[in-house]
């Protein structure tokens, strides 16, 4: 099983403010520990993936340069990720190769959580 998440659950910024989703994120991250754990002994493997700042097709932001262009410049690599790089991760995670790997949340965000 894999959770969607998002950084906003471990950056905290006053100027940023998500409060609501940050506080959401982490109940999510703290309830598929709480599956990891519990489904563990049946061979289920749980984790949360949480992407940094992604590049959207949709949404009132997806046309704005300036506003993706922020978004690159706050992250440590220099550019935000691509829906494929997020799809990456998730597919590695529910494939055979990761069947060791429950209970962890796996940041795709090019550095962003660092500081």
């Amino acid at each position: 099983m894999i959770a969607l998440s998002s950084f906003v659950a471990h950056r905290y910024r006053a100027d940023a403010p998500f409060a609501a989703t940050a506080a959401a994120k982490a109940a999510l991250e703290s309830l598929a520990k709480t599956a990891a754990a519990e489904l563990a002994p049946h061979g289920v493997t749980v984790n949360c993936v949480a992407p940094g700042y992604t590049r959207k097709d949709r949404g009132p932001s997806a046309d704005n340069a300036s506003v993706w262009t922020r978004a690159a410049e706050a992250t440590p690599l220099g550019h935000v990720a691509e829906p494929a790089d997020v799809a990456a991760l998730i597919a590695f995670l529910l494939s055979d190769e990761a069947r060791h790997i429950t209970g962890q949340v796996i940041h795709v965000d090019g550095g962003l959580t660092l500081g």
